[in-house]
């Protein structure tokens, strides 16, 4: 004979706050939350205006460094964005952002970057620029933040899944595809 198991009150329950917890996870892993900062947890605040990037934790500040972002024709975006992501080491082609498969264009490159955290599927990073020593003072990425080797290693260590990170002051976009 088959026993028939009935549902408690307590498994529905549960059942529903794992949905909830899913779809909440979802949203922010795929940046489809909300545009605005969150109150507890991890926030960053960068300013292209001052070349400032603020990290606060509980809405203390715990961290500021200089930055750099995007030169002109590259803006960094503009917006509300999620950490999605972080690569200790990744490769990043002027090719796979589709700005330029040929090494003669003054826009291309090939680089093998470190302590990189994404913010949008179409690759938008923070992360270390050893090559870039004018970060803070002129903008010369083709998108993405650049940060010192040192201070971009704290923010990676630091950053967590689902984060927010707030640019501003850019002169780019609201969001769009970007490069190093």
């Amino acid at each position: 004979m088959v026993r028939q198991r009935r549902n408690s009150p307590t498994r529905a329950r549960d059942a529903a706050r794992f949905a909830l917890a899913g779809a909440l996870t979802a949203a922010l892993t795929l940046g489809l939350a909300p545009a605005r900062a969150a109150s507890v947890g991890q926030v960053t605040t960068l300013d292209a205006a001052t070349h400032q990037m603020t990290v606060t934790e509980n809405g203390r500040t715990v961290m500021t460094f200089t930055a750099g972002f995007g030169k002109p024709g590259f803006r960094t975006p503009n917006g509300t964005f999620h950490v999605i992501g972080k690569d200790a080491d990744i490769r990043m082609t002027s090719c796979s952002a589709s700005i330029t498969c040929d090494p003669r264009n003054p826009n291309y490159y090939d680089r093998e970057v470190h302590w990189a955290v994404r913010l949008t599927g179409s690759g938008l990073f923070i992360h270390a620029a050893p090559w870039d020593d004018a970060i803070g003072q002129v903008d010369s990425s083709h998108g993405c933040v650049h940060l010192s080797t040192e201070d971009a290693h704290r923010f990676y260590d630091s950053s967590r899944i689902g984060d927010t990170v707030i640019i501003n002051n850019t002169g780019g976009p609201v969001g769009g595809p970007t490069g190093p």
